[in-house]
C-alpha cells in the first residue's frame, strides 16, 4: 500500500515550520522484512521534538508471531527471545498513534517507515496516520550532494552525530532527528526550494 501521507517537499515551508516552533517526532521501524504485506514491525522508536530540543521519547519492542531471520537478528541485534516476551503491536499501537498526533513525521527513507505503519493501523483496524511527512534520505540528497552515500550510518559518521546503537529503532530515530536539525540549521537550504 501506498502511504496517506503528505510529504513536505517545499524548503521554505519546512524550514518556516521548524522555526515558529512546530513539534516533529522523528521516528523508525526495525522489522521482520523489507514488504508489510508478509513482514511485521517488531519495533518502533521516537522522539518528539521542537528546535528547541527533545520533548517526550516512546520506544516498544513487538511480537510479531514470525520467526526473525538471523539476517535480522544480526542487523538489529533483537532477538526471538527479546520478541517472543513482548506484546503484539496492537497493545501499543493506539498509543503510539496518540504520540505521534498534531505533529509532522521525520524518518529517514520515509516511505519505508510509513508503509508498514499504515500497514500495522489497517491489521489492527486502527485509523492510517495522515501526518505530514520529511523524508532525510530526501533532504540529506539536497542539502548534503557531495555525501558519498547517504544511508543514516554514513551521514551521521559524516557528520560526528552519535549514532548510539545503529538499527535500534529508538536510537535510528534520535539519529534521524540530529541529521534533520542539522539539515534545518544547514546555510545551504536557504538557496533551495524544493526536495
Amino acid at each position: 500500500m501506498q502511504h496517506p501521507n503528505k510529504k513536505i517537499t517545499d524548503l521554505r515551508r519546512l524550514r518556516k515550520l521548524y522555526e515558529d516552533g512546530a513539534v516533529f517526532t522523528a521516528f523508525d521501524t526495525e522489522t521482520t522484512g523489507i514488504t508489510p504485506t508478509n513482514s511485521r514491525i517488531i519495533e518502533i522508536g521516537a522522539v518528539r521534538f521542537t528546535k528547541d530540543g527533545i520533548l517526550s521519547k516512546w520506544s516498544h519492542l513487538f511480537f510479531p508471531d514470525q520467526i526473525l531471520s538471523p539476517f535480522i537478528i544480526s542487523l538489529t541485534h533483537i532477538t526471538q527471545e527479546m520478541v517472543d516476551a513482548a506484546d503484539p503491536i496492537n497493545e501499543h499501537l493506539p498509543g503510539f498513534l496518540n504520540f505521534i498526533k498534531d505533529t509532522v513525521l521525520v524518518a529517514h527513507n520515509a516511505q519505508f517507515d510509513l508503509n508498514f505503519l499504515n500497514a500495522e493501523c489497517e491489521n489492527c483496524r486502527l485509523p492510517v496516520t495522515k501526518n505530514y511527512a520529511v523524508d532525510t534520505l530526501q533532504l540529506s540528497r539536497c542539502i548534503f550532494p557531495e555525501a558519498e552515500r547517504h544511508k543514516l550510518d554514513f551521514l551521521a559518521d559524516m557528520l560526528g552525530i552519535d549514532k548510539g546503537s545503529s538499527h535500534r529503532a529508538f536510537d535510528d530515530a534520535v539519529t534521524c532527528m540530529e541529521l534533520f536539525k542539522i539539515c534545518m540549521q544547514s546555510e545551504r537550504i536557504m538557496n533551495l526550494k524544493r526536495i
